[in-house]
């Protein structure tokens, strides 16, 4: 090991990810032992470890959009910052189950999750309804209680994010952002939530299962703001005094199957829709702070 220099360390652990980089700082006193930098942008570079400065290489040498995403963050540690950024880099993984008629397709790879087919049955029946009563401009479209959600690992406060969802079959369902969960609060009230759940309903609820992470929303009050699927309107709530249904953003169009896509721009505060890889336009603007998909 004396035969190495610290440039060739360096190297050596620009291939390893964030556990590695910490597995690494553990080893002995030479990679990890020094005091990581806790103020924010760089300084003090005479205190950080050699892991610290390989975990800092590798987010500069990461492009400029993903630096967005996690360089205002103020993370303690630059293997903290490596860390989120190797988790946004990666697809979200749907953890959290909420509700009812809802499943992970492998219990072991929560990226997909699949409606019970009761339940998806019903959606669709409610959705053909409504087609065939708007050709016969006999009724107005209304949207129906969500009861089941499914809430990602990605936390997104800054930059450019974009997501897309593939329907196997025809479905009626919502994609969007909601504020990031509290783990504790989804242990505790999973089993409560298993006849139904829906982020628009029980405000009180909402605001206690985010209560920690409220300091990180910033200034808006758009706190969760879905794109359903038919019939193609927004909805978003500030869980205190409202709730709308936007149904004439420009652009607006059912997607009953194929791809829907989202692109959450944090720096400009808005969200746009895709269908099938083509911008239908921005859906809802005015966003800031964490967010889920």
């Amino acid at each position: 090991m004396k035969t190495l220099t610290d440039d060739n360390m360096l190297h050596i652990a620009s291939f390893l990810d964030s556990v590695d980089l910490i597995n690494l700082a553990q080893t002995c006193r030479r990679f990890g032992s020094a005091a990581a930098d806790t103020e924010w942008p760089r300084n003090a570079w005479e205190c950080l470890s050699l892991v610290e400065h390989a975990a800092h290489q590798l987010i500069e040498s990461a492009p400029t959009h993903e630096h967005n995403w996690v360089y205002k963050k103020g993370r303690t540690t630059w293997v903290e910052v490596y860390h989120e950024l190797l988790k946004l880099r990666a697809l979200p993984s749907f953890n959290y189950i909420l509700g009812s008629g809802i499943r992970h397709v492998n219990k072991k790879n929560h990226v997909y999750v699949s409606l019970q087919e009761q339940y998806r049955q019903q959606q669709v029946q409610q959705a053909k309804l409504l087609i065939r009563r708007k050709r016969s401009r006999s009724i107005s479209l209304s949207s129906s209680a969500v009861s089941c959600v499914a809430i990602g690992n990605h936390i997104m406060s800054h930059g450019v994010h974009f997501v897309q969802f593939t329907m196997t079959r025809v479905e009626k369902i919502a994609f969007g952002i909601i504020r990031p969960f509290d783990e504790y609060w989804i242990d505790e009230n999973s089993v409560d939530c298993m006849g139904g759940f829906s982020p628009f309903e029980s405000w009180s609820d909402m605001i206690d299962a985010t209560s920690s992470r409220r300091k990180n929303w910033g200034e808006s009050n758009v706190h969760c703001c879905l794109y359903k699927t038919f019939p193609g309107t927004c909805e978003w709530t500030d869980w205190e005094t409202t709730f709308q249904t936007i149904d004439d953003w420009c652009g607006m169009q059912h997607a009953l199957e194929g791809e829907v896509g989202l692109l959450l721009d944090l720096d400009a505060g808005t969200l746009a829709v895709y269908k099938n890889g083509r911008q239908l336009g921005v859906m809802k603007d005015g966003l800031s702070g964490e967010y889920c998909w």
